[in-house]
């Protein structure tokens, strides 16, 4: 599963519901962080539900003259990662990929750092952790779920004999080839944990880092957590399915940019 040396070129996906003076701030953030040799371009992911306000100031960023090209994409559908692969598959010159959140508040230059060690080391994947030492969860956990999401975190480890510290947590540089081979279930946020997992079946390296994840300050609407009730299906599937049933072997052996 190893991926070919060469150039990195990046498309980096922000997705956004309402949050319009946190989408603002992700984007001129990651913008002046990431250098255009390895990002080459942003696609601001839009829900159908996106409210007007969002959309103004995602097309005001579009028009705003950054170094690095920025699109909008309205999801066609609520089925997320078919969306992603929509863009994905549309002949660009890409050969990785990134997915952020409007609302996700962590340092910029966190991002823009994980990215340049993705282009050292194209093959692997590279994610954030807040589990490992150095890293913190944002306080939207309550009491007592750190330790359960812990346990859970053993459990994957166990289940997939591999080292991943924190499965959930889907900030990733990986290539777009291996996203585009993975057949998703999940269509919501959930996607993210069924992601990690069959990366983790298909013996993917994955190199993880610490990253200091801060709270949440965009509207208040209905948290990702709402989503954990699809985790372990999710993990299971990944795990116990037929490898057939879960990865595309021709989009996995595609050439890049294709």
């Amino acid at each position: 599963m190893a991926e070919p040396a060469g150039r990195m070129r990046l498309l980096l996906f922000v997705l956004a519901v309402n949050e319009e003076a946190e989408l603002e701030k992700t984007v001129r953030g990651l913008q002046a962080a990431c250098s255009p040799e390895h990002v080459a371009g942003i696609v601001l992911l839009l829900a159908q539900r996106a409210s007007e306000g969002c959309l103004r100031t995602a097309q005001a960023l579009t028009r705003a003259g950054f170094p690095i090209p920025t699109e909008i994409s309205v999801q066609a559908s609520r089925d997320i990662p078919a969306c992603i692969k929509t863009v994905l598959n549309d002949g660009r010159d890409v050969t990785h990929m990134l997915i952020a959140f409007a609302d996700y508040c962590m340092d910029p230059n966190d991002i823009a750092g994980l990215v340049a060690r993705a282009a050292k080391d194209p093959g692997a994947i590279h994610k954030f952790s807040r589990a490992l030492p150095g890293g913190t969860f944002s306080p939207e956990y309550r009491p007592g779920e750190l330790p359960l999401y812990r346990l859970f975190s053993l459990g994957v480890r166990a289940l997939f004999l591999r080292r991943i510290s924190d499965p959930v947590f889907q900030v990733i540089v990986t290539p777009a080839r291996l996203f585009r081979a993975i057949r998703f279930r999940q269509a919501s946020m959930a996607f993210g944990i069924e992601w990690v997992c069959t990366l983790l079946r298909m013996r993917v390296p994955v190199a993880e880092y610490p990253v200091v994840s801060l709270p949440r300050t965009g509207p208040d609407y209905p948290s990702h957590n709402r989503h954990r009730r699809y985790y372990l299906p999710a993990v299971f599937r990944a795990r116990f399915a037929p490898k057939k049933s879960i990865w595309e072997a021709s989009a996995a052996s595609a050439p890049e940019g294709t």
